[in-house]
């Protein structure tokens, strides 16, 4: 990408500062009723390129959990965080490549960035020191991998295939119990979102290391070529490689700014029932910027042919009638409006649409005289895109009781879904009725039941797909959105989406592509929802127990 005229990079000079200030301020008033006019100017707000692409423990995403928690105070709902406040602080600290890590094979340095990269590990410290490696194989063919006795005291060396996905990085350290460390050749095609959160830093909640995690290595083929001695797709398993010596870590570091959940309670109409709350949630983070930044609309038009998931499709070289497809979506943009640079990932729909529809659930509730029998609990987790840390550590550190919560329902992009974008695998399946549902049956059927029958009663219902929702579905959303953490302990709990995008994860994902009359539809379906499950006579029968270790739930 970085060689072809038409995603070319030009480097920043110098680093990009958040501008200080007091948190953003909606532009007008908002009405209490749910408007596509109101979600509009919510969104544009907090996905400003002012906000940074709110990372958790950035100044982005601190003011825009004051921003919350100043709207959740003007609709007069109750402070539920940490000594009467609307906050719940979570623990974070920045991991990232430490940027005196030198490696070098046989005494020829490689290069930091370019050739080699640590890998995003609990690992502590490194240190090799002429220390022998070994090529086991590629990733994608196992029963070429030579045996574990072979790799005791040594670096594994696997190849990752341009065709692979890069869900294949995922190594099973058992299978490799005695080496001295892991090296993937998978540096080239590493996305540039990807890189940049090891190079310029991630939230992690601790800084705990794990004794016996085997340390990685990104590799490009450049690098190793110059280990091996030949591309590693040529080279038979078993080969030895040159030794490798230096030391690398992944340091850890405080944020700048706390990191934040923010709570609040709609006090319940019914004495007998307003200890029992519904949890409506959204995540407040996205996954910041970075330092290089790339023309917007020729990252559009290359993903749009080649990354229709955007960070969840791998990079790979167009095709030459690939190649044309691309200019000709970027020459048409080109008569709309010049090129532009773009190094900010606003997360629009990531999760800025769950977390203004948020707002606007809660607005429609405080102010249109429809206070619901049980309490409604607005939790906007930090650290969703950290791994779910947020959601977390509410759950493990819950400011209600945890049993008192009847169920979740959570809003993670929810702005999308045009037949333009990249739902149901790229068959351009979508529609205006067009909601991916996870989790709402897994727990209790009573509330699957439930919300099909309130959207049932919609003037335009949605087609629900739960195909997202088998148990082992390779995408693992039952695990990725923060419904998990809730479900984890036994609450009926769902995640409503309107799938991935060619802009997920990227600096495209800004609030003018937002489907805003949709968006509204699925705002006011789940309002009508969270008013159902609040008036119910009594809280959804659990089907399934509650799990004896809630880790166990999900197949990481």
């Amino acid at each position: 990408m970085r060689r072809t005229p038409v995603l070319a990079v030009t480097l920043l000079v110098g680093t990009i500062a958040c501008t200080a200030g007091r948190a953003p301020e909606p532009r007008g008033s908002t009405s209490a009723e749910i408007t596509e006019a109101d979600l509009r100017a919510r969104l544009f707000l907090i996905a400003d390129d002012s906000m940074m692409g709110r990372e958790s423990g950035s100044h982005g995403n601190y003011q825009t959990a004051e921003y919350v928690a100043a709207e959740f105070k003007r609709l007069g709902l109750e402070p539920a965080g940490e000594d009467g406040s609307y906050f719940q602080t979570v623990p974070f600290w920045t991991a990232k490549v430490d940027p005196e890590s030198h490696v070098a094979a046989n005494g020829a340095s490689l290069a930091l960035g370019r050739e080699f990269l640590p890998g995003q590990s609990f690992a502590p410290p490194t240190t090799f020191a002429n220390t022998p490696t070994i090529y086991a194989g590629s990733v994608v063919d196992s029963a070429q991998w030579i045996p574990t006795a072979q790799v005791a005291g040594k670096v594994v060396v696997l190849d990752v295939p341009a065709s692979a996905s890069l869900r294949a990085m995922r190594v099973n350290p058992l299978r490799w119990k005695g080496a001295a460390g892991i090296a993937l050749v998978v540096l080239d095609q590493l996305p540039a979102e990807f890189v940049a959160t090891l190079r310029d830093g991630r939230p992690v909640p601790d800084t705990a290391r794990i004794a016996g995690v085997l340390p990685t290595l990104y590799l490009s083929r450049a690098a190793a070529s110059k280990l091996l001695g030949a591309d590693a797709g040529s080279v038979r398993p078993g080969t030895a490689g040159a030794a490798l010596s230096g030391r690398f870590d992944i340091v850890r570091i405080p944020v700048a700014y706390a990191a934040r959940n923010v709570v609040a309670i709609l006090r319940g109409s019914d004495p007998r029932l307003a200890g029992q709350y519904l949890s409506l949630t959204a995540h407040n983070d996205h996954v910041g910027f970075d330092h290089s930044p790339v023309d917007h609309d020729s990252l559009r038009a290359f993903n749009r042919v080649i990354r229709p998931m955007g960070a969840d499709s791998p990079v790979r070289p167009p095709t030459a009638a690939e190649w044309t497809r691309i200019r000709s979506i970027l020459d048409s943009l080109r008569k709309i409006r010049p090129a532009r640079l773009d190094s900010i990932r606003n997360g629009a729909d990531d999760d800025g649409s769950g977390t203004v529809a948020l707002l606007e659930v809660a607005e429609a509730l405080a102010r249109t005289g429809q206070r619901p029998r049980r309490s409604i609990l607005f939790v906007n987790h930090v650290g969703e895109e950290a791994g779910l840390l947020g959601s977390a550590w509410f759950t493990d550190h819950p400011t209600v009781p945890l049993d008192s919560i009847v169920a979740e329902i959570d809003q993670d992009m929810t702005g999308r879904g045009n037949a333009d974008d990249f739902p149901i695998n790229g068959t351009g399946a979508a529609t205006p009725q067009y909601l991916e549902v996870v989790g709402a049956k897994r727990i209790s059927k009573e509330f699957g039941d439930s919300l099909e029958a309130v959207n049932a009663r919609q003037p335009i219902p949605f087609a629900f797909n739960y195909a997202f929702d088998a148990p082992g579905h390779p995408l693992q959303y039952y695990c990725r959105a923060d419904h998990y953490n809730y479900a984890r302990y036994g609450i009926p709990a769902v995640a409503f989406s309107r799938g991935e995008h060619l802009d997920y994860h990227q600096v495209t994902d800004e609030a003018q592509y937002i489907n805003y009359p949709d968006f509204a539809r699925v705002t006011r379906m789940i309002h009508a929802a969270a008013l159902s499950i609040a008036n119910m006579p009594t809280a959804p029968k659990r089907d399934t127990p509650k799990p004896a270790n809630p880790h166990a739930q999900c197949r990481q």
